[in-house]
């Protein structure tokens, strides 16, 4: 690859990833970075201003959590649809939420469109899946094995799989907090116990193991906390990474506060309030308020950034001006999307906006899940507001990129800064000036007045 290629290839990469970052309603590339920046951030806080201990355990929590909660449930699903999903001969890629009640005229409406192996996939839901065939000649005639059809297989598959790594990542978030818990009492054990007076080390041992504020570093009895989906769809969850990763928040927010030491719960609690606030609750709310001051400029910055950053941008809009005006009217606009060829400019314009995608083989517009017409038609409206102010494009890809990037930088600079000297402002406020954790500090004290009364009698 010629040095024009390689600069090609990290722009359009660059250009994907500021895509990613400006997302705050499907993509978890966001948080990932914000997490990263605060955790580092975080680390390095409470290195300068607060106890010995803080930077240490901070470092294995935040980065060990933060690894399991944005990684852990995409790389086991990952898992799963390479693995169960390969055997059943079954698309991971398959939205099964058009198979629930609510969703049958989008179902008849994307069977209709499909073509290719997609339309097989629509055409083989009601039979029974050809591996369970393969192995049970009479499957047809079973009771039991006759519910074993592909839409049947879709849906539980889809509840199981969502499930599966949900829990298995929350039980690794749980042991890691308990872990970073569990080395700092060994260290502390380690550089207060006489090693000499094993009466001493005895005492100390057994005065932790009864302190009621640590039992449950060493207790298996543990109650796992139940997840409820009160009040909520599952399937939101299930194909939302965004809403997916809250609920490992929730275990996270949990565990954290179960358990606490004494003294930390108020830290813990607020931390907590700040990365459900700057995560989830100002991310979209923040993005919107940039969009508006944009708008007030002259500057139209709600496409997403691989739409604002095509090449010849302007000329690709005016190309399909009369397609887009169509669309716009249209009484049915996903009918007249699908007469289109798949390589119509337009086409590729949508697709770049994420309110549609291609099949595997990229020969029409893909099926497996529905199609919004009024995020189409939100789309078309962008195109021909970014028309009308094409003249600013420099202006707007620039103004584009800083509201992502600031909104990403807010969020880290606020988590990773902001809150733990808050914390820690906190903390010395409450304990005459000084900055180290309360807990840490009370067990060290406990741990001192034991060798004492060993050494007085």
């Amino acid at each position: 690859m010629n040095i024009s290629g390689i600069t090609t290839n990290i722009a359009n990469k660059s250009i994907k990833l500021l895509s990613g970052l400006g997302d705050n309603d499907n993509s978890i590339e966001a948080m990932v970075v914000k997490d990263w920046i605060g955790d580092a951030a975080t680390v390095y806080t409470y290195k300068k201003d607060g106890g010995k201990d803080d930077a240490r355990e901070k470092a294995i929590e935040e980065f060990g959590t933060g690894a399991v909660w944005l990684f852990g449930i995409p790389l086991l699903k990952q898992g799963i649809d390479a693995s169960l999903y390969k055997a059943f001969k079954l698309n991971p890629k398959f939205d099964a939420r058009l198979l629930e009640k609510k969703s049958a005229d989008a179902l008849n409406q994307m069977k209709t469109y499909a073509k290719g192996v997609e339309k097989t996939l629509y055409d083989t839901l009601d039979d029974i899946n050809p591996v369970i065939q393969k192995f049970f000649k009479n499957a047809k005639e079973n009771k039991f094995l006759s519910k074993f059809t592909n839409a049947n297989l879709y849906k539980n598959f889809a509840k199981g799989k969502f499930l599966v790594a949900t829990a298995i990542s929350a039980v690794a978030l749980n042991k890691i907090i308990k872990y970073k818990q569990r080395t700092t009492m060994d260290r502390i054990n380690a550089d207060n116990a006489s090693h000499s007076d094993n009466l001493n080390s005895m005492l100390v041992m057994n005065s932790v193991k009864n302190n009621k504020n640590f039992t449950a570093f060493t207790s298996n009895k543990n109650k796992s906390n139940d997840i409820s989906f009160t009040g909520f769809g599952l399937s939101d969850f299930m194909y939302n990474p965004i809403l997916n990763t809250s609920l490992l928040d929730c275990v996270i927010a949990g565990t954290r506060l179960k358990e606490a030491r004494k003294g930390e719960r108020l830290e813990i609690g607020f931390k907590e309030l700040c990365q459900v606030v700057f995560t989830y609750g100002l991310a979209k709310p923040i993005q919107i308020g940039f969009e508006k001051r944009a708008s007030k400029k002259g500057l139209p910055i709600e496409l997403d950034p691989q739409v604002l950053f095509t090449k010849d941008i302007a000329k690709q809009i005016a190309d399909s001006k009369s397609t887009i005006e169509m669309l716009k009217k249209s009484d049915d606009v996903i009918a007249d999307l699908m007469k289109l060829n798949v390589d119509d400019t337009l086409v590729s314009l949508l697709v770049k906006d994420n309110v549609i995608s291609l099949s595997k083989d990229k020969q029409s517009i893909s099926c497996l899940k529905g199609i919004d017409a009024d995020a189409i038609k939100k789309t078309l409206s962008k195109l021909t507001d970014l028309e009308d102010h094409i003249g600013n494009l420099s202006k707007i890809k620039a103004y584009k990129t800083f509201a992502v990037i600031a909104n990403v930088l807010i969020a880290a600079g606020a988590l990773g800064i902001v809150q733990p000297k808050v914390n820690i402002a906190i903390r010395k406020l409450l304990h005459n000036g000084d900055n180290r954790n309360p807990a840490i500090v009370a067990q060290e004290e406990k741990i001192k007045n034991d060798k004492k009364l060993v050494q007085q009698a």
